[in-house]
């Protein structure tokens, strides 16, 4: 009886082992399924390049702020000025006993304009300018941080609604909504661009 009873339970052991292989192996398949759906969308690094484009702070914009401002000093500073002179000149006579008049007037009036330039041709070697545009750096990290975070949350929705749907319909109806938050989270930083590339890069797979 003890040995049909081991049996019996080793028998069960390996149903129950089977029986999550094949669990595992199912749930594998559809996270499979799922990232093949994905793989019309663009990559995070594709999202976090088309944001920092959008606010202007990628490298290449970085390196023209720096070239422009190590330009600008070669460019003078000028200083202009404008001068009006005008006299007014009188003659007169007098004859006694009559009161004095005016016998002519002549007016005499003068414009002057001055143009100047001034280099400092220290900012050749040292411009404050292109220090300010590091100051962009923070504002780089703080997009490059929030479209990760969106995108993989995004992602992480996307596979329990794939693989586990609630199955409660307010539940569903809350997870749909919640993925099409992040979604349009991902078009404000992108300025619309990543809705534009799923939707081109679904009608080339079709």
């Amino acid at each position: 009886m003890r040995t049909r009873g081991c049996m019996v339970a080793a028998l069960a052991l390996v149903l129950g082992v089977a029986t999550a292989g094949g669990a595992a192996a199912q749930g594998r398949r559809e996270i499979q399924a799922a990232q093949a759906r994905w793989r019309q969308e663009p990559t995070v690094s594709d999202c976090v390049q088309a944001a920092l484009r959008f606010f202007r702070v990628s490298p290449d914009a970085f390196d023209s702020y720096r070239a422009s401002a190590r330009a600008r000093a070669l460019l003078p500073q000028l200083a202009a000025g404008y001068r009006l002179d005008d006299d007014r000149l009188a003659f007169g006579r007098t004859e006694e006993p009559t009161p004095l008049f005016i016998d002519a007037e002549q007016n005499r009036r003068t414009h002057a304009v001055s143009v100047g330039g001034i280099w400092d041709l220290r900012d050749l070697v040292f411009n404050p300018a292109e220090v300010q545009v590091y100051g962009l750096v923070g504002v780089q990290r703080d997009i490059m941080l929030e479209v990760t975070r969106t995108y993989f949350l995004r992602r992480q929705l996307l596979l329990r609604l794939a693989t586990r749907p609630p199955e409660d319909p307010i539940a569903y109806a809350a997870l749909e909504l919640a993925i099409a938050e992040y979604t349009a989270i991902l078009d404000v930083l992108t300025g619309g661009w990543f809705t534009e590339q799923v939707a081109a890069r679904a009608g080339r797979r079709g």
